[in-house]
């Protein structure tokens, strides 16, 4: 038995600017390091002007980010959007429940997170059908590591070759490296309005997933006007359970 073919698509429209786009993510996530532009011309085949407008409209996307080093890799986004389809698909399904029991448990949005480069990106949410007004849990939501409750609980427990180059992005680092202490001291951290004005924030992170440059943490956020600082700092022993969880769930892959 022959597969059968896919109808042609030659006229559908936007269909081979689609085509281009992804055969331009699949070039940079097949070669595992920084493409630069020329190269991505010749592995692609298209002309330099066509393959630099669509890979700064990846770029804006975070499909692809600008490495320091030069060239493009993958970007934050694209983590996020692949964590269902990595080999690690079954364990983030794994962590939905506890998710889901910790969403429950306290009546806010549940999130996991994890680190690309220098930003924390939403792989997996749960929301609490208990309110109306919530913070909603997008997949592939990206934030930098050094602001807000769920970036700050992954920066504080990263290497220092690792964590400082992105300490080093703040606008004031002096005070990035004092919440981080903070962060470490108490075993969770604070936000309040930081990435998203109205929303407040506890996370903590999920230690055996600090492996390879990994990084991973659990956010429980909410409205201000509810999720208060005293519900926050009384929901905390039942995030810190959550990622004890976790930890022993993703630390039987490490």
């Amino acid at each position: 038995m022959t597969e059968e073919q896919p109808p042609a698509s030659a006229h559908t429209e936007g269909g081979e600017t689609a085509r281009r786009a992804l055969r331009l993510i699949e070039a940079v996530v097949t070669a595992g390091e920084p493409v630069a532009l020329g190269d991505l011309v010749e592995l692609v085949g298209l002309s330099k002007s066509t393959c630099y407008r669509l890979v700064r409209v990846l770029q804006d996307e975070r499909y692809l980010d600008r490495a320091e080093s030069g060239g493009y890799s993958v970007g934050s986004r694209l983590v996020g959007v692949a964590a269902a389809v990595l080999p690690q698909a079954a364990l983030y399904q794994a962590a939905r429940p506890a998710l889901r029991l910790l969403a429950d448990a306290t009546g806010e949005t549940a999130t996991l997170h994890v680190r690309s480069g220098n930003r924390s990106v939403l792989v997996l949410g749960a929301e609490s059908a208990d309110q109306v007004l919530r913070r909603a849990a997008t997949v592939g939501e990206t934030a930098w590591l050094g602001r807000g409750s769920s970036g700050q609980a992954i920066l504080a427990h990263l290497p220092e070759a690792d964590a400082a180059p992105i300490i080093a992005q703040a606008a004031d680092a002096d005070a990035v490296r004092a919440e981080l202490a903070q962060a470490r001291s108490a075993g969770y951290t604070l936000s309040y309005g930081a990435n998203h004005p109205g929303v407040h924030g506890v996370a903590a992170p999920v230690h055996a997933a600090f492996t390879g440059g990994r990084g991973m943490s659990v956010a429980v956020s909410g409205p201000a006007d509810r999720w208060t600082d005293d519900r926050m700092r009384a929901c905390v022993s039942r995030l810190l359970k959550t990622c004890a969880e976790l930890s022993v769930l993703f630390g039987e892959d490490g």
